[in-house]
């Protein structure tokens, strides 16, 4: 279903313009949340423990050459932080996932959530997974860094696409691609919003990122799995559903 054309995923997404309509008017009672919050509004199966105090980590040397600088977002998957090689002064992103108290099926949503990322972002459309690095207490995931934030942030606060049906419509057949490519990998997100999306190329590219729902069951059970405003409604759903309504409710910012 989800498999064929990009063009024929687009019909179903406009097909459901009376969502659409009523997910607009949710919308608009709440208040935006820029990219330090752009992980708070997800409920996820792993725990909310963090390594340490989020700003203990700033300036600390991660493999002899990382140096974390800043904080970018604190939320329910962990701590991402902004990063320099000292060397190359090239920036990463870093997220931090903590290994602290996590029981063993915690331990596998985390390592689930790595390794679907991993295996997705070699396509251009997904923030790439760059490294991983391990110490005793937490998980480095060093990813691609986006400087210019997420698409809420993007739309709501900066205008950017206002206006400009053009490069909306670029940006978000980029969205289709990346979907598509996710999972004709078997791969879905589970938790599509303009908060995981980020912004590159001054607003004329997009990236999927935030993999910490992503599952390969085609079916699911989880009731709330999700961010509020774009889930599928339904206590037992089949993850196309979630897709489906999810990219319509993304829709929404961009013909507001």
């Amino acid at each position: 279903m989800i498999k064929g054309s990009r063009y024929i995923f687009a019909i179903y997404i406009w097909s459901a313009g009376a969502i659409v309509l009523l997910f607009s008017l949710l919308k608009k009672s709440r208040t935006p949340s820029p990219i330090s919050r752009k992980m708070s509004n997800s409920s996820s199966n792993s725990s909310s423990t963090s390594c340490a105090r989020p700003e203990d980590r700033i300036g600390q040397l991660l493999a002899g050459r990382l140096e974390l600088t800043g904080i970018l977002g604190v939320g329910a998957y962990g701590i991402v932080y902004t990063a320099i090689d000292i060397f190359s002064c090239t920036p990463f992103a870093v997220k931090a996932l903590s290994k602290v108290g996590l029981d063993a099926r915690q331990k596998r949503f985390q390592q689930r959530e790595i390794a679907l990322h991993h295996k997705a972002s070699a396509h251009p459309g997904v923030v790439s997974l760059v490294k991983i690095l391990d110490t005793a207490d937490c998980t480095f995931v060093i990813i691609e860094y986006c400087p210019e934030g997420d698409l809420f942030t993007n739309i709501t606060e900066r205008g950017r696409y206002v206006g400009n049906d053009v490069l909306a419509k670029r940006v978000f057949l980029q969205l289709l691609d990346a979907v598509e490519y996710c999972h004709n990998l078997g791969i879905y997100h589970r938790d599509l919003k303009p908060e995981n999306v980020l912004v590159a190329n001054a607003g004329r590219q997009v990236k999927l990122a935030d993999f910490g729902l992503a599952t390969t069951e085609t079916v699911t059970s989880d009731f709330g799995c999700g961010s509020t405003f774009y889930m599928s409604p339904g206590k037992i759903a089949n993850v196309f559903d979630f897709i489906l309504i999810s990219l319509s409710v993304l829709l929404v910012p961009f013909l507001s």
